[in-house]
């Protein structure tokens, strides 16, 4: 996938659409927005996800 794509990904056991930022060999860096203040502060609007793990263009 290329950077700027739409995808979906699962985290801490919620649905979130984000956009891709960096591609790595084997995952990608996200940017996201939660309304969930935790998540906010855990990831600050950006996580690694692995390719395996599953992101999934929308």
């Amino acid at each position: 996938m290329d950077i700027g794509t739409q995808v979906t990904f699962i985290l801490e056991g919620q649905t979130y659409t984000g956009t891709i930022a960096k591609s790595y060999t084997n995952s990608y860096l996200i940017t996201f927005t939660s309304p969930d203040p935790a998540i906010v502060d855990k990831y600050h609007n950006k996580v690694i996800i692995s390719q395996k793990q599953g992101v999934y263009d929308i």
